[in-house]
């Protein structure tokens, strides 16, 4: 009968992936590692805040793998104070609008 010997695993590369991050807040830009692991994987599904400009409620948007176990990622936000699809009133009330 063969004995096999066990010793506990040491391993020097830490356990989890890193976000290599990136603010989008207009002004701010900046880039920091976001370590995810196993304890604080819910960071992925909530929204985070920027370490530089305190920025709350940014979501993380992955750009892809950059490395092993390290991936590239945006801190994105919700804009704010901001008018979508409509630039002036003459296309709300224009000629065809019937008011």
């Amino acid at each position: 009968m063969e004995e096999v010997a066990t010793k506990p695993r040491t391993e020097t590369a830490p356990n989890g992936v890193v976000y290599r991050t990136k603010c989008q807040n207009p002004g701010c830009g900046f880039s920091f590692d976001l370590r995810i692991t196993a304890q604080n994987a819910g960071l992925l599904g909530g929204t985070i805040a920027c370490p530089r400009c305190k920025r709350h409620g940014g979501m993380l948007k992955r750009e892809g793998r950059l490395g092993d176990r390290l991936f590239g990622a945006k801190l994105v936000f919700k804009p704010t104070g901001t008018n979508y699809g409509v630039s002036d009133d003459s296309e709300l009330f224009g000629e065809g609008a019937g008011y």
